[in-house]
């Protein structure tokens, strides 16, 4: 009896669960929403909760949901960030069961429904994810394109029609495809540099990278990028492999920097007493001259 778009489920019959995920995903089924949603959790409220408790485990910050289905009211919200994230991980978590989000119809009860996303149509090389409408919020849709291996997750909301909806999709999603490389920057363990080091056994220690750095960057700005090491000249022993011993700073034009431990790349231990003193010594009377 809900209204809205429908799978059209008969009341009283049973479905098979996976009819009823290609009802949610192609048809946009508020009916099948509300019978998977019973089926897990008994009613639709108490689904709704787990919906957001499960929503806040993932990062999902900004959201609540009242409903299965997104049926609007005042209390039932998300945002862009946080659908572009539930997207992520519905893409990484659960692959097995990602096909049917590039199925481009299905047919239930003699009923031939097409897949609502536009996206799904144009050789761009999408793959989902779900379109959604209201009065209040507007035409929108997650969508989701992979190319050379590179995969694009966009989210737009508060469109006018399905025409700007299927319009604006393929600009932005072209834009991100075309535009934007990844560089792999720098990958764990590579090294660096060498840092002089006082009070060791040897003279200098071997700097490393603490993370895989990849970065995706506008194509006109891939070269424009500097990677800086930051660390107290000499460093000073003992010091153990993978002690961090400074930062990487990773500047690129028109971004923020960000930075990464740097880290020793091997052991130096420190020298005898004698030694030590006589290295100060010389430190010293070098220093003073």
């Amino acid at each position: 009896g809900k209204g809205g778009s429908k799978m059209f489920v008969p009341q009283g019959k049973n479905v098979k669960v996976e009819d009823l995920i290609r009802g949610v995903i192609i048809q946009s089924g508020n009916d099948a929403t509300i019978v998977l949603a019973e089926g897990l959790a008994s009613s639709e409220d108490a689904f709704a909760k787990k919906m957001t408790e499960k929503a806040l485990e993932i990062g999902m910050e900004n959201s609540n949901f009242m409903n299965a289905s997104g049926w609007p009211d005042p209390n039932h919200y998300s945002t862009a960030e946080d659908l572009a994230l539930l997207a992520k991980r519905m893409i990484e978590d659960f692959p097995e069961h990602y096909k049917y989000y590039s199925e481009k119809e299905f047919t239930y009860s003699n009923i031939k429904q097409q897949n609502r996303n536009p996206l799904l149509y144009r050789n761009i090389g999408a793959d989902g994810l779900k379109t959604g409408h209201t009065e209040v919020g507007g035409y929108g849709l997650i969508g989701t394109a992979k190319r050379d291996g590179r995969r694009v997750i966009m989210v737009v909301n508060g469109l006018e029609s399905e025409k700007d909806r299927a319009n604006e999709s393929v600009r932005l999603i072209e834009w991100a495809l075309n535009g934007f490389v990844n560089l792999n920057l720098l990958r764990e363990g590579q090294k660096l540099s060498q840092a002089p080091v006082v009070l060791g056994q040897q003279e200098t220690v071997t700097l490393m990278a603490s993370n895989n750095v990849k970065m995706t960057l506008p194509k006109v700005s891939k070269d424009k990028f500097t990677v800086d090491l930051k660390y107290k000249i000499p460093l000073v022993a003992p010091i153990k492999s993978g002690d961090e011993v400074g930062t990487i700073v990773v500047n690129v034009a028109g971004m923020e920097p960000t930075s990464y431990p740097l880290l020793a790349g091997e052991d130096v231990q420190k020298i005898g007493f004698f030694k030590e003193t006589w290295s100060k010594a010389k430190r010293f009377l070098t220093n003073s001259l």
